[in-house]
């Protein structure tokens, strides 16, 4: 690996550890491609389980058009999850283990089988699901500065921890797109929404999961989770808050910050 490349890795690892800012490969004079972006991402998950970690799934980020637009991608993101961040419902987790902390309600599906693209489409995709999941993604947006979308891609797409719901949910005859939300922060409804909102259908998302790691050598394995896109806007909770996400037949998750 090229020396400048280990600087980033040895960067975001730092980052990780000590929630602390640093400032994106844009704002150190270098404009990261997209495949670039991706290799960088290889290259800090492999050191990552080189210290022991274990890969739990994948993560599907921008899943919107708006996102896109305000990370200057034209498609969506994709970046790995750690078996150390995947927490029950319920979960206490101490707010200083973050630098910029927001929380994201999502679906998670669970592989019941492989899957790799390339010609993944969503009615395929749907066949290898174990089921579904409600979920909170808990992200750490760990850049000072202004990042683009590639900066955010290299360093794993903000990926601290997730908390998934306690029953499976199969996904036969059960359309995920008309999947309502109702989104709490301590009590207070935050938004209503539904999974429409990813892609059309978050089987759209995996569908596109599988695609891109296809193409990168890469696949869904059986067990894998797959977050597939946050479904209504971030909040951001402080210390003795809690973040409630309940649908319409996943039924729901939870996470208290201390």
């Amino acid at each position: 690996m090229a020396s400048d490349d280990q600087a980033l890795i040895d960067e975001f690892l730092r980052a990780r550890v000590e929630a602390r800012p640093h400032r994106p490969p844009s704002e150190q004079g270098r404009r990261l491609d997209l495949g670039e972006a991706y290799r960088l991402q290889d290259a800090l998950r492999e050191a990552l389980l080189a210290r022991g970690e274990r890969l739990a799934g994948w993560k599907a980020a921008f899943t919107n058009r708006a996102a896109q637009e305000a990370n200057q991608l034209g498609e969506p993101g994709c970046a790995f999850l750690l078996a150390s961040g995947v927490l029950a419902s319920g979960a206490e987790v101490a707010a200083a283990r973050f630098n910029g902390l927001a929380v994201e309600a999502e679906v998670a599906l669970v592989m019941r089988r492989d899957l790799a693209g390339p010609g993944v489409t969503a009615a395929r995709a749907a066949t290898a699901v174990e089921g579904a999941l409600p979920a909170l993604e808990l992200v750490d947006f760990r850049y000072s500065g202004e990042a683009v979308g590639t900066d955010v891609i290299a360093e794993g797409v903000y990926a601290v921890a997730i908390v998934l719901g306690g029953a499976l949910t199969p996904i036969t005859g059960l359309d995920l797109a008309l999947e309502g939300l109702v989104y709490e922060q301590s009590g207070a409804i935050a938004a209503t929404n539904t999974a429409a909102e990813v892609m059309g259908n978050p089987l759209n998302s995996l569908a596109w999961v599988a695609n891109h790691l296809g193409a990168r050598g890469l696949g869904l394995r059986a067990g894998d989770i797959v977050m597939t896109g946050s479904v209504s806007k971030l909040l951001r909770p402080r210390a003795g808050e809690t973040v409630r996400a309940t649908y319409t037949r996943l039924g729901s998750v939870s996470v208290r910050f201390v």
